[in-house]
């Protein structure tokens, strides 16, 4: 059966942004239903993403995808290595969700995490071909926090960000800053939520131990990710997720996207476009 998705393509130039709508076609084999495309990534042309607790790849372009793991236990969030020969992925094969890695046609699946706090890949370091994930496996004067975390895709001992608080984040193309929210909601199912864990997005200069909040919005500002000089992320400002972008320094928020049905969640950025699901399809 054929799940069709519609795209929209995003390109970043110096100091302008470039968006237009595409029609792609991603064909998923499923024997009674259209699965739902979901935690999708991208590498210059190829997407992976999860569907049916599996993971699959398909061209940006559209066309067939290609099945990458068969395991019983659910797949999610994959991420390409800057190199696009890898994909880390959180994965629960043994009652816990733990950090996996594979190479990008599916073979060698390693474990690279083993506690158990809950693990989820975030991404990867675009300098030190390092792995971030977030975890609560780490106390904070007896507090349990939500930290980032680096590991090495050949295994090892992971090792913390000097971030006490993090949950998700992005890097710098030199490695020297990340943007990143101190909370995560994304599993949540509260819509329009305006308490006390509506998250921000702040930024980190690991060099000078400086700290800026760059949104400052009485809902959700989440998922930041790094293209070039600006920072993407998602707000539901207009009452539904959309993507929208902010310079360094806090400025020039700007609105990119308007779906007014479904929202825009769990993109990802590849290093000139991004990926998101909208209403069971992939939009890239």
């Amino acid at each position: 059966m054929k799940n069709f998705t519609r795209g929209l393509f995003l390109k970043t130039g110096i100091g302008f942004f470039i968006a237009f709508f595409m029609s792609l076609s991603i064909n998923v084999n499923s024997q009674e239903t259209t699965p739902i495309l979901r935690f999708p990534d991208i590498h210059k042309d190829k997407v992976v993403f999860t569907a049916e607790e599996d993971l699959w790849i398909a061209p940006v372009d559209g066309g067939e995808a290609r099945r990458l793991t068969i395991h019983d236990g659910e797949e999610t969030t994959p991420k390409f290595s800057p190199d696009g020969s890898r994909i880390a992925f959180t994965a629960e094969y043994d009652g816990n969700k733990d950090v996996y890695v594979m190479n990008s046609k599916g073979g060698d699946i390693t474990r690279l995490t083993y506690h158990p706090s809950y693990d989820e890949v975030l991404g990867w370091h675009p300098a030190q071909n390092k792995i971030m994930f977030r975890s609560t496996r780490q106390l904070e004067s007896g507090i349990e926090t939500q930290r980032i975390f680096m590991i090495s895709p050949e295994g090892g001992f992971p090792k913390p960000l000097k971030l006490i608080e993090a949950a998700r984040g992005s890097f710098s193309a030199d490695g020297q800053k990340i943007a990143f929210n101190k909370t995560s909601r994304s599993g949540r199912t509260w819509k329009r939520y305006q308490g006390g864990r509506a998250q921000e997005v702040y930024l980190y200069n690991l060099e000078t131990d400086g700290e800026k909040q760059l949104t400052d919005f009485e809902g959700t500002d989440r998922f930041p990710m790094w293209i070039g000089n600006k920072i993407y992320f998602t707000s539901d400002r207009d009452r539904h997720l959309n993507l929208y972008s902010v310079d360094e320094n806090g400025q020039n928020i700007k609105q990119l996207t308007k779906h007014d049905t479904y929202d825009a969640r769990f993109p990802s950025a590849g290093k000139e476009k991004i990926v998101y699901e909208h209403g069971g399809d992939i939009f890239a």
